[in-house]
């Protein structure tokens, strides 16, 4: 089945879409098409607000923010990662600073030790280990 993004066809093979509020066509946990972001961008560029090219293009505001969002931070309108994280691998130094809590202070919270972590520059926000990371160490 085909269909259209404002302008931009579509073609729909897979089961698990569906139509939007707008009258779009979305595959559920599936990027939008490099095309149709690329369109998001251009209009931004042309001063067209975010609310008009949800309408024009038939896609979420939610949708069209975050990825013009994405792209002001980075230049790219690539779509993220699917599923999963990657694994962090703590350093000697941060679980040694994670024991050295744990036995200072046992009723520490995994929550305060993370915190601490970032405050004291052990880590920094993309190699702060998770809070369930935290709670193995004994």
């Amino acid at each position: 089945m085909e269909v259209r993004f404002g302008q931009v066809p579509f073609t729909v093979t897979h089961r698990h879409g569906g139509v939007n509020q707008l009258g779009g066509v979305f595959i559920n946990g599936r990027p939008l098409p490099y095309v149709v972001r690329q369109r998001i961008v251009e209009l931004a560029q042309r001063g067209v607000r975010p609310c008009e090219i949800s309408r024009r293009l038939r896609v979420s505001h939610g949708c069209v923010s975050k990825i013009l969002a994405r792209f002001n931070e980075t230049g790219s309108i690539r779509p993220g990662a699917i599923g999963g994280s990657k694994p962090k691998v703590a350093t000697p130094r941060v679980v040694q600073m994670i024991l050295s809590l744990k036995h200072t202070n046992p009723t520490m919270f995994a929550w305060e030790i993370r915190d601490r972590l970032l405050l004291e520059r052990v880590c920094d926000h993309d190699s702060v280990p998770s809070i369930s990371s935290i709670n193995r160490y004994k």
